[in-house]
């Protein structure tokens, strides 16, 4: 037998069969109870089993409930014990009820709870999340319930005017939850949309880029909380793209591979006869297209329409960093700022030598930027280290040494943040070179001649000792044998 109990405000929760719930950006808390009664027993331990989510907020009077039905408190001593998913507090006691025949329940609660008859209450706070326990103490040691509370933090990048998405940006979606335990999944989805997008989870975060986008974008951004499969918590954004790029200002980060590519967008609402690119970097600027010479190298542009003119480059090299400005005839259309990361190795065999790996970024402006390399854990990233670069860093370059090289540290990827959202990836594969296969093998083979060797050569000669001691008639012809070691030899083989 099951309950859904929702606080959404003014919001809805639907539920379906396939036990999915959807809230939106403005969702303050989902409840989802499971009550567990057992026909012909009385109270038992852990009768009551909750898992509750919410959306954290930092200001905000809305509140998470845990209720608890007035039939479960018979006891005359009672108190709720919380553990906090951010290890901060472990089975810490946090109120504490005592009732009699006389008088009426008396409360001692810590902050920043809040209780009455039934339920402990707190604010919609990340740092809240966690297990909450209420145990029975008098007359009899019970635990009565156990609520499970997650926290959602959900953020997305701030190129918006408004509403509305820059037409062209990248747009960085993060979804953080308090605790994942075994068999659980956080991940982003997006619904009927094929816009090229980079996903990355680590540290009980799904991280999401959404690259270029336009008016194509149509689907929501879905995050979606999984336990064994099942669908238990869902938040979601929906984006609405700005038609033109005039005045609209945006930073990309693109790694340079030669298989890495960019498209930036440049149009108008109004017709124009003429078009082109210019790349600024100090001190010089260059025209890349225009609409009298749509390549050149490795940028291109098609013809021009009089409304639209994108640039692509392909592939991206590290130089391309720097400032990337569209005109129509006079006018500023588009400008586009591109910082670019490269990833590469060093050292290793021949000799079991070191490796190296090294990520670095073009340029470091105002605002600081983390890069954090990761290793391939099973189907997980794990963070290796990770440095917080400033304008002012002596160098944009983070590298990890690996004494030796093993099969479980082949996959790293670097991961670039700015303001704690995914910005880009650039990933690496390293390999085990075949000389040292080779070498190991030939080591082997080596080893073992020389073993047959030694092998051999003992027993050749325990078998000449035998035939000597066999065949000697006397003393006499022993000591012959002695002075003659080349019929020794003669005679044993």
């Amino acid at each position: 037998m099951s309950w859904l109990l929702s606080r959404y405000g003014n919001r809805t929760v639907t539920y379906s069969n396939m036990g999915q719930y959807s809230g939106s950006m403005g969702v303050t808390l989902l409840w989802v109870l499971l009550w567990i009664s057992r026909s012909g027993q009385g109270l038992s331990a852990e009768q009551l089993s909750t898992k509750i989510f919410f959306l954290a907020e930092t200001n905000t009077s809305n509140r998470v409930t845990l209720q608890v039905p007035p039939a479960v408190l018979k006891g005359t001593a009672h108190q709720w014990m919380w553990t906090s998913h951010d290890g901060r507090h472990s089975n810490t006691s946090v109120a504490q009820i005592t009732s009699s025949m006389s008088r009426n329940p008396s409360w001692n609660t810590q902050a920043p709870f809040s209780q009455g008859t039934g339920y402990l209450s707190m604010q919609t706070k990340y740092e809240n999340a966690g297990e909450f326990v209420l145990m029975q103490t008098k007359p009899a040691s019970a635990v009565l319930a156990r609520f499970e509370v997650f926290s959602f933090v959900v953020k997305a990048t701030p190129n918006y005017n408004g509403n509305e998405v820059y037409l062209g940006s990248d747009v960085s979606v993060r979804c953080e939850v308090s605790h994942i335990p075994d068999g659980a999944t956080l991940q982003w989805e997006i619904d009927g949309d094929s816009t090229s997008n980079t996903t990355l989870f680590y540290n009980k975060t799904a991280h999401m880029i959404i690259h270029t986008v336009d008016q194509n974008y149509q689907g929501r951004s879905n995050c979606n909380f999984r336990l064994n499969g099942e669908l238990l918590f869902r938040d979601y954004t929906t984006l609405s793209v700005q038609t033109g790029t005039f005045n609209n200002p945006y930073h990309l980060f693109r790694e340079s591979s030669n298989s890495s590519e960019v498209k930036l967008i440049c149009r108008s609402r109004s017709s124009y006869s003429r078009a082109k690119w210019i790349m600024s970097r100090s001190p010089t600027s260059v025209t890349l297209t225009s609409s009298d010479k749509v390549r050149s190298d490795r940028f291109s542009s098609p013809s021009f329409n009089g409304y639209d003119f994108p640039l692509h480059v392909s592939p991206v090299t590290f130089e391309d960093s720097g400032v990337f400005t569209c005109f129509f005839e006079d006018h500023r259309f588009s400008s586009v700022k591109i910082t670019t990361i490269r990833v590469s190795e060093s050292g290793g065999p021949p000799g079991g030598q070191p490796v190296v790996v090294r990520c670095e970024v073009s340029e470091v402006s105002t605002d600081p930027v983390t890069l954090a390399w990761m290793r391939m854990e099973g189907s997980r990233w794990l963070l290796v280290k990770q440095d917080v670069l400033t304008k002012s860093h002596p160098n944009r370059t983070l590298s990890v040494t690996l004494p030796s090289l093993h099969r479980d540290q082949l996959h790293w990827q670097c991961a670039v943040f700015t303001e704690g959202m995914l910005r880009a990836t650039a990933s690496l594969t390293l390999t085990l070179p075949t000389q040292t296969k080779m070498s190991s093998m030939t080591g082997m083979g080596t080893e073992t001649v020389v073993r047959g060797v030694i092998t051999m050569a003992a027993t050749v000669g325990i078998l000449g000792l035998l035939g000597l001691y066999c065949r000697r008639p006397n003393g006499t012809q022993t000591q012959r044998q002695k002075e003659e070691p080349a019929q020794l030899e003669e005679t044993s083989v």
